[in-house]
Order: C-alpha cells, then structure tokens, then sequence
C-alpha cells in the first residue's frame, strides 16, 4: 500500500471511531456508560449514583459494559438537577429485555401523586408525564429486543412529547402538562423516595429485567440530527472527517518526502 493509501485508510478509521462533544444544543446533566464502576456519571457532573436491593452487575453492552438489572437491583439519586418534569428535556438510552411483563427502565416519579416522567417496557415502550395523566407516548416493543439492544428517546418539547426507537420518531402527544416528583431519579425501578426507599405503586415490586446500556439525561430537547448521531456514534455530534484539502496537503509532504529519499540515495 502507498503511503498515501495508508494515510488515507488511517485518518478515515480514526474519524470513525473517535467521538466528539462538539457544541451540544442540548445541556448534559448526565451520562451513566456502565464502562467503569456502575454507579459512575461519565459526563463529569460528579452525579454518582447510589445502589438499591445490591445494584445491577457488569455485562457486555452495545458501547463497551451495560448494567444488567436482572429483576432485582436498581439505582438512584435524590440530585435536584433531575428535576426536569416541567420543562423540556430529553432521556436517551439503549436497552435489552428479558421479560414482557411491565417494568420500569428510567424516570423520576411518584405514581400515587402522579408526578414526574417516566420510560418503561411492558408489551409496549413508553413515556410519560405526570404518570400517564399529563401525557403519554408508547411504541410497540421490537419482536428481537431479547436478545438485541435497541436505542430510545424520550424528550419533551413545550407540550409536546416525542418518542424515538432506534433513530426513528415512534409517537408523539401534544398538550402534555409535565410536573415533577419529590422521589429519586431511579434506573431499573419506579417510585423510589429520595432515600433509596422503594415506594408504593411499584416500587417493591416492579424492577426491570434486563441489560441498560449509555443512559443520557438532558434539560432540553434534542434534535433529529442529535438523536440519529446517538443512535449511530454514541455522541451528539458525527465523528469529525479530515477535510480533502489536509489530506492532499499530508500526501504530498509524504510524496516530498521521498523523492529527497530518493534523491539523496543516489
């Protein structure tokens, strides 16, 4: 391969590998990737969260490990940044079910007040606010999703609420009325006081089961392009490709280069 090939080759790799943060529309308040210890933010906010029932375990995820929520542990935070019910925002994440029956996947909310928002998998995935009173959307759960991970956003725009499966827009509702929970912001279970004490209305007895993997939360909506760049690259932003110019400029250096070799071996 000529050099220029392999320079080429490389820099294309590179750009499809490597992710950026770029300039985000949409402001991050948290990312859990499950890559390191489990209860880790990785958007550096410092939001750690804390494990209820002994927390999920490590497994293989669609971006590196994944929290496997087998039935029983959940996680938690009582940070009041989470508290986002009333205004735009935006909740991404990839999951793998192991069961139809109803259970929760992310959300900060009270069902016996009902307050806050919620995503959750049943026969059905869904969103919510206000616990289904102030709005809902929901999309039939692919037939492969025990066995294949799947990409949903759920966000609020103003009033209106858009669900996305795997980069496309699922559903949507218009004049939600969102509002918020004095629970924990909860992953793998509902109704969770801000104690980590799991409530009435599900809280005992509702708990995901399944693998979660890269679990983003916004306070704002994000945009088609934003969403699709999730899906594909785990990013908001498209990894960066080196512009022609500098990769006609880098060959021709490279091809300087050696005929001064050349030259000077004679």
């Amino acid at each position: 391969m000529s050099p220029c090939l392999r320079a080429l080759t490389i820099a294309a790799y590179s750009a499809l590998t490597v992710s950026f943060a770029g300039n985000a529309s949409a402001s991050l308040i948290a990312h859990y990737s499950f890559d390191g210890a489990v209860t880790a933010d990785s958007s550096g906010n410092g939001r750690t969260l804390t494990t209820g029932s002994g927390g999920p375990t490590q497994v293989v995820g669609q971006f590196g490990n994944a929290a496997n929520f087998a039935g029983a542990g959940f996680l938690y935070s009582a940070d009041s940044a989470f508290n986002i019910g009333t205004g735009n925002f935006a909740i991404s994440l990839w999951y793998q079910a192991s069961e139809s029956l109803f259970s929760p996947l992310v959300g900060k909310n009270s069902s016996s007040s009902n307050a806050g928002y919620a995503v959750s998998q049943s026969t059905i995935l869904a969103g919510d606010v206000g616990d289904t009173t102030g709005g809902a959307v929901a999309t039939a759960r692919p037939g492969d999703d025990l066995s294949v991970f799947h990409h949903i956003v759920f966000q609020q725009i103003g009033t209106t609420l858009e669900f996305y499966l795997d980069g496309i827009l699922a559903d949507t509702f218009s004049g939600a009325t969102g509002s918020d929970s004095s629970n924990a912001f909860a992953i793998g279970s509902r109704n969770i006081t801000s104690g980590g004490v799991e409530g009435s209305g599900g809280g005992t007895s509702q708990k995901f089961n399944g693998l979660m993997d890269e679990v983003f939360v916004f306070d704002n909506a994000l945009s088609q392009t934003e969403i699709s760049n999730l899906q594909q690259f785990n990013s908001l932003d498209a990894p960066a490709v080196p512009e022609p110019g500098i990769l006609a400029i880098f060959c021709l250096g490279l091809f300087g280069m050696g005929y001064i070799r050349r030259r000077t071996s004679v």
